[in-house]
């Protein structure tokens, strides 16, 4: 999409990798993901990540904010092999989850 496409630009353009998120994403099913690019310097997108914990919260009587009820849970780790070194990409909530930074680091991930 839009987003996508101006990250590619301004990465070549500028001749640096960038990590850009949170971007809505449609699959061709019509599912919506909230979605994060790794851009090379070249303006290629080398990696994409959805985010795989969703937030979700009912405190009775004060909040309820669910992502779930417009996104759809991503399923995969996501690691990206840079110049300076493997890095794990997550996005917001994801990073309060251990068990994701441990795959990622199995994964070769040296960068969070």
């Amino acid at each position: 999409g839009p987003s996508s496409l101006m990250l590619q630009e301004v990465a070549a353009e500028q001749k640096v990798w960038l990590v850009g998120g949170s971007i809505p994403e449609v699959d061709a099913e019509g599912k919506v993901y909230n979605t994060c690019v790794v851009v090379n310097p070249e303006g290629e997108i080398v990696a994409t990540h959805r985010k795989v914990h969703l937030f979700d919260i009912d405190v009775p009587g004060k909040i309820t904010f669910k992502e779930s009820d417009t996104l759809t849970q991503g399923d995969k780790v996501t690691v990206v092999d840079t110049p300076f070194g493997k890095v794990g990409v997550g996005i917001c909530y994801d990073m309060r989850f251990a068990e994701l930074a441990l795959l990622m680091r199995n994964a070769g991930a040296s960068i969070f």
